[in-house]
């Protein structure tokens, strides 16, 4: 992924940054399904059209065992953006037939912290998206926010991803305006790395 490239001068780290990336590319692997619980795909990719549409920029922290970088840029379009943003697609496997049965659904959850409503989609068991959480004032279909907890394991090795998207509605659109990617991983026979990416959009 971008945040692990040049520009972020982490080459000093090539091992980790593959073992990331390599986690990373599973996102920009998932198939589209339909959307048995929430159409996670077809929102991010709404969001990519958007964010290039209205030419946003972003500001990404990048924290990789201890190692922040900082960057700063105007992504040219919608494959750069897609380039962000295509780790969310993984949720979308929350929607594939054979996981129909396996999500407890429950809606109306107060948000202790705010005057927002959540619908939560829980994993019953043994499902890589442990939960999906989104809080919204009116609409499950424009959110606020966007909480998952995506985990999987191995013989070779196990991960763990936080996943966060906020949103804020600017007139009649519902526009990404922060993400968040945090967790760790450990491959047989090497050390655990962990990681931190925050990305502010910015929007004129």
């Amino acid at each position: 992924m971008y945040w692990l490239t040049a520009d972020l001068k982490m080459t000093s780290r090539g091992f980790g940054a593959m073992l990331i990336a390599s986690v990373l590319l599973l996102a920009c692997e998932s198939e589209r399904q339909p959307a048995t619980f929430y159409p996670i795909d077809s929102l991010v990719t709404a969001q990519i059209h958007l964010l290039t549409r209205i030419d946003a920029g972003l500001e990404k922290h990048a924290l990789l065992d201890g190692t922040l970088d900082t960057v700063v840029y105007r992504p040219s379009d919608t494959t750069a953006w897609a380039r962000e943003l295509d780790i969310f697609r993984q949720l979308s496997s929350i929607n594939k037939p054979v996981n129909r049965e396996s999500y407890r659904v429950t809606d109306g959850l107060k948000d202790l912290g705010s005057n927002l409503t959540i619908k939560e989609f829980k994993s019953l068991g043994g499902q890589p998206i442990v939960y999906l959480k989104v809080y919204y004032q009116d609409n499950p279909a424009r959110p606020r926010k966007i909480e998952a907890l995506y985990e999987e394991a191995n013989l070779m090795f196990s991960s763990t991803r936080q996943l966060t998207m906020r949103f804020d509605q600017i007139g009649d659109e519902t526009v990404l305006t922060a993400y968040s990617v945090n967790g760790g991983q450990k491959m047989i026979l090497s050390d655990s790395i962990s990681f931190h990416i925050n990305g502010k959009v910015l929007v004129d």
